[in-house]
């Protein structure tokens, strides 16, 4: 069976899942299979939470220190609905002892970094495991595993490699009533993205959660 060559040019055929009807003149007798763009299953949500003035890290500090007592609440209830977490190396190690203590055997961790045959003395098969895989790559073995819910928990350069990529369906944000000045930002290089905010609630009084969605 041979595939037909569109007059834009024979560099640019296209394979399609659904079989067409073109006119014989135009196909030459070829069958016309158009592929779609394969779409994941699995549902990405981030879930950050950053100061007023746009940090996710007080000045230089790691990790999440500077969050309230009712963001802390609201993120370990949070974390129950989903069946797979991805976080950097360093976010990681600042949760180590509490991620290897943690009973939730339902949870598989994915831990994204450069080197992970380092880490191999640290994995534990179905619960916490490293890769160095690009972000898609990452979310279509879960999606095979038969993972549906899936969270990325940071830093700033997993959060950015996911969302230049555009595989971020949700952001759950948590502004917190603070200003660093300076800090890290979610973001670490220029993107084009938009979200539609879905959800506005507080926390506490000056503790705000925001709920966005992928246009």
């Amino acid at each position: 069976m041979g595939f037909f060559v569109p007059p834009f040019g024979r560099d640019r055929t296209a394979l399609i899942q659904r079989e067409h009807s073109y006119p014989a003149a135009e196909t030459a007798g070829y069958v016309v299979r158009i592929q779609t763009p394969s779409r994941l299953v699995i549902t990405v949500t981030l879930i950050a939470a950053q100061s007023i003035d746009g940090f996710i890290t007080r000045n230089d500090e790691p990790g999440t220190a500077f969050c309230s007592k009712e963001d802390q609440e609201y993120f370990f209830k949070a974390l129950m609905s989903f069946d797979s977490l991805i976080m950097g190396r360093k976010t990681y190690e600042l949760s180590r002892d509490a991620i290897h203590a943690s009973r939730a055997t339902n949870k598989l961790r994915k831990i994204w970094t450069r080197e992970p045959e380092l880490w191999k003395a640290n994995e534990i098969l179905e619960s916490v495991e490293f890769t160095a895989d690009q972000p898609k790559a990452i979310l279509e073995e879960l999606e095979k595993r038969g993972r549906r819910e899936c969270v990325l928990l940071g830093g700033s350069e997993l959060y950015t490699a996911f969302l230049e990529k555009e595989l971020v369906d949700r952001m759950f944000i948590t502004v917190e009533p603070r200003l660093f000045g300076s800090g890290k930002k979610l973001a670490t290089r220029e993107i084009s993205s938009q979200f539609a905010l879905e959800e506005t609630s507080r926390l506490s009084t000056n503790v705000l959660l925001l709920k966005y969605r992928k246009n």
